[in-house]
């Protein structure tokens, strides 16, 4: 009895998690749905968004902005896990937890209105540009890309390898080149996807640091929920199939990893 109690609430919390995400998508493969089941198959929203010019420039910018977040995540993170990871004692906890949750801690909200404030006076007068989007994203996803580089450095002896390339004569930049990023690419990779995937669908703070010239795919989406529903499920769509590849690709690096295997 108890064991089929326990499969209900199984798959009641997989339809819970799985219905919201299918809705969007059934939705916008379908001519209409006036019942129960949708009526006809098209694919004349998706066809609408990567042929119509007043939705290309958002999911161009969107992608620029998504991969821009993802680089400049990398440039700083990378430096500041290995640094902390090289701390011992209550410094290195303290720098550690900051990293992984403080960020997560405050909702979008204070986030946005931080930002906003920030960027509207010198010298970071930079609101409603397109930068000040990717500064936003970037701050958004650090604490997933720390995690992942944090815990990549965490599974080498990165003390030993260190010592062992100095040692040779190689200095920091060329220890951090041909030592210690090749080893922990599998968790920079796996930031990076989990960032990319983050700033493309992110709205919230979007919406309050973007202007009129920085309409992402998510801001669009905002718009034609009021206008279009078929369309805005099928942008919705499109910023699913990337977050399902993304956390794929994740999944696959992570067994490649516990089985020993080079990604």
């Amino acid at each position: 009895m108890r064991e089929k109690i326990l499969k209900i609430i199984f798959w009641l919390a997989v339809l819970y998690v799985i219905v919201p995400i299918m809705m969007p998508i059934i939705y916008s493969f379908s001519e209409a749905w006036t019942g129960l089941i949708p009526k006809g198959f098209t694919l004349d929203w998706y066809k609408i968004i990567f042929s119509n010019p007043n939705y290309q420039p958002s999911l161009i910018l969107s992608l620029f902005v998504a991969s821009s977040a993802t680089l400049l995540n990398i440039v700083l993170t990378v430096p500041a896990a290995y640094a902390v990871n090289r701390l011992r004692g209550k410094l290195a906890i303290f720098l550690e937890d900051t990293f992984k949750i403080l960020p997560l801690i405050f909702p979008p909200l204070i986030v946005g209105l931080g930002l906003l404030q920030a960027f509207t006076s010198p010298p970071l007068a930079i609101s409603g540009t397109t930068t000040a989007v990717i500064i936003a994203h970037a701050l958004l996803g650090l604490p997933f890309m720390f995690r992942n580089v944090y815990a990549s450095l965490k599974t080498i002896d990165e003390r030993t390898l260190s010592e062992a390339a100095s040692s040779l004569g190689a200095n920091l930049w060329q220890r951090m080149r041909y030592v210690i990023i090749p080893n922990i690419i599998p968790g920079i990779l796996s930031g990076s996807l989990l960032v990319f995937a983050i700033s493309f669908g992110e709205f919230e703070v979007t919406s309050m640091v973007a202007g009129f010239g920085s309409q992402t795919l998510p801001l669009i989406l905002f718009q034609e929920m009021r206008n279009n529903f078929r369309i805005a499920s099928a942008i919705t769509a499109i910023l699913v199939y990337v977050s399902l590849t993304a956390f794929m690709i994740i999944v696959y690096i992570g067994s490649k990893v516990q089985k020993g295997y080079k990604v």
